[in-house]
């Protein structure tokens, strides 16, 4: 979960990859720009010698992955919708070149089983067993639907709080990252503008063709 690779990337010499979305300043470093003529240095986040330097990036990984993840969320109440209008639906989850393609029963019948074994079943040991029963991609496809309210609640509060900033309101969200996929990492407080300079780093590495991938669920690893 270390993403600082990026910053030697940039560093190191190809110029190719820094000149979308950036400046560089009097001392030729390269700056980012959050809006308008607000720059943060390319080398701010992830913040060293803070207790926010895990959750910078986490929260920067899921801002790479933002529309990806919001068509995942969508596909459990798609499913739904279309098996209750008597439709076809399917969905193609693609994770990290693994290929699944899910009808809308076959997404319902999967969620809802599995939900209903975990909840009954609530000894880790007698979970693990169930979810070695099964393909790790579906595994991967579960769990993000379990959690797809922190992404989904992480890409509002991105709204929420550019709204609050220019309009001078002030902005706070609790970023909690999710147990399935992270260890030991605590819950901390972000204003409205860590969370827009955040966001305006990642989608520099974006632009740029720097990407971190996603977690997996820690039950593979």
């Amino acid at each position: 979960m270390n993403i600082y690779s990026y910053n030697n990337t940039i560093k190191n010499g190809n110029n190719k990859t820094t000149n979308e979305g950036s400046n560089r300043n009097e001392n030729g470093e390269i700056e980012i720009v959050v809006y308008d003529d607000v720059k943060i240095s390319l080398y701010k986040y992830p913040r060293n010698n803070t207790d926010k330097r895990e959750t910078d990036i986490i929260i920067t990984v899921f801002f790479m992955h933002e529309d990806y993840l919001k068509k995942l969320a969508h596909s459990y109440q798609e499913a739904l919708k279309y098996y209750n209008e008597c439709k076809e639906y399917f969905y193609i989850f693609n994770f990290k070149k693994e290929i699944r393609k899910f009808s809308a029963i076959e997404i319902i019948t999967f969620i809802n089983q599995t939900n209903e074994y975990l909840r009954n079943n609530p000894l880790i040991q007698n979970q693990m067993r169930y979810l070695d029963t099964l393909l790790p991609i579906d595994v991967i496809f579960y769990f993000y639907i379990k959690n797809k309210d922190f992404y989904v609640n992480l890409y509002s509060a991105l709204e929420h709080a550019k709204k609050a900033y220019f309009e001078r309101r002030d902005y706070n969200y609790r970023i909690v990252p999710p147990n399935d996929f992270y260890n030991k990492i605590l819950p901390k407080t972000y204003s409205a503008i860590e969370l827009m300079e955040i966001y305006a780093y990642s989608q520099f590495l974006v632009q740029n063709r720097i990407v971190q991938e996603l977690p997996i669920p820690k039950y593979l690893t």
